[in-house]
């Protein structure tokens, strides 16, 4: 019976009887509203049927959710000594440090199980490249995803006779080009010429799809590539920035590989960036800021910060300047961010003179704040160029630890596989 000729009573009575009709949410909407949460309760969520589960799992959402990830920065620091797992590896949130007036506290929680004898390579795109070294110089990596909890099988097995002892240097980034995530090896072999023996340079990449090692040559003047000037047991010296892997360098310069020594450098014109594309795996070189005209009396170093390039050093003793570089390879489009008076953020005479550097950890979208790591590990400076305000912040950790970094890290529900 037609319901519109019922009384009014039966009517409602008849209706109240129906099975209320479901609310229908666009395919649309559903993704964005997944986008926006957690990579933890993202892969809980998979559970939920074989539809979601595709979506999750689909490479165009995987990229999406990246994207907005990565407003959501972490820092990422590691234990100093070899003897302690990776498992104590902590990711700290940025936005934490920045909100905070007062010291910190690390906690102890782990994302994952204890894995021993490896360090951290880089990370890229929520993955993390972890170098494993065993007896007889043999080594393979494995990429690490700590949000999903997920590890891949070993990779780029190889077993190393030639290289001069702890020479060894490695980069983790990605070819965009075709997605494909290598690892980019620099090291020093000894050469027999004319009776004496010489050090040199040697690079090889590993292509991570084919899991194969191929060399490549800069050229005949090879530069030396400096390391930072404290945290020296990290393996890692060149900075992965959109498809490239850069190096601070210095291609004359006659010091042993490990000290860094102002007297011996004629003059700061010296200093360049190397810059490897990893799609073609060929190299350039650029030049430094042209008003970086002065050779410092510690180590300068250069970092990824806002997907910029940037380079600081010290100047005259007095200050510790950032500057960065708007277009990439465009030695013209270097610009003064920062110059931060050592008295300002009550940093020691002290630990100027015996060469202790600032450390680069993050700058915000303004331009207006950055966070150093202060002159011990222990400690952050948070530094408002506008405002003219410093914060100091102590972090406490129950393990020696280490701040790594130029290195943001982000989750992603990207695959190890």
């Amino acid at each position: 019976m037609n319901m519109d000729y019922l009384p009014i009573k039966e009517r409602i009575q008849s209706s109240a009887t129906l099975p209320p009709s479901s609310p229908f949410i666009p395919h649309e909407i559903i993704s964005e509203i997944l986008c926006l949460l957690p990579v933890k309760i993202l892969v809980q969520l998979k559970c939920v049927s074989k539809t979601w589960k595709t979506l999750i799992s689909d490479p165009s959402f995987v990229q999406k959710h990246l994207k907005n990830s990565s407003l959501n920065l972490y820092l990422l620091f590691t234990p100093k000594k070899l003897r302690y797992p990776m498992g104590i590896v902590k990711f700290f949130p940025v936005l934490r440090l920045l909100e905070t007036d007062s010291s910190i506290t690390v906690s102890n929680d782990n994302f994952t199980g204890g894995m021993y004898n490896c360090q951290v390579v880089g990370t890229c795109n929520g993955l993390i490249c972890l170098f494993f070294h065993y007896r007889y110089r043999k080594y393979w990596f494995r990429l690490w995803n700590p949000a999903t909890r997920t590890l891949s099988k070993k990779l780029g097995t190889f077993q190393d006779q030639k290289t001069v002892y702890d020479s060894r240097k490695f980069t983790f980034g990605c070819d965009i080009s075709t997605g494909t995530y290598k690892v980019v090896a620099s090291y020093k072999v000894k050469v027999r010429e004319d009776q004496t023996y010489s050090l040199r340079n040697e690079f090889r990449v590993l292509s991570l799809d084919d899991n194969c090692w191929r060399s490549f040559q800069y050229g005949s003047s090879i530069p030396i590539y400096l390391i930072y000037g404290r945290n020296t047991e990290r393996i890692n010296n060149g900075l992965h920035l959109n498809g490239t892997v850069n190096w601070l360098a210095l291609p004359k310069y006659i010091k042993p590989f490990y000290r860094y020594d102002c007297k011996s450098i004629a003059n700061a014109q010296q200093f360049v960036i190397v810059s490897l594309d990893l799609s073609t795996e060929t190299c350039t070189q650029f030049l430094l800021p042209s008003g970086f005209d002065e050779v410092p009396f510690f180590q300068p170093t250069h970092s990824v910060l806002m997907d910029c390039l940037c380079f600081s050093h010290d100047l005259k003793g007095s200050e510790f300047v950032i500057w960065q570089m708007k277009e990439f390879g465009v030695q013209k489009s270097w610009t003064l961010l920062f110059k931060i008076n050592y008295f300002d953020i009550q940093m020691p005479n002290s630990l100027i003179h015996i060469g202790t550097s600032l450390l680069p950890l993050y700058l915000s979208k303004n331009g207006d704040t950055c966070i150093l790591a202060g002159y011990e590990d222990d400690q952050v400076v948070i530094y408002n160029q506008r405002e003219k305000r410093v914060k100091r912040i102590g972090v406490a950790i129950a393990t020696e630890f280490c701040w790594f970094s130029p290195m943001e890290y982000v989750e992603s529900l990207v695959s190890t596989c």
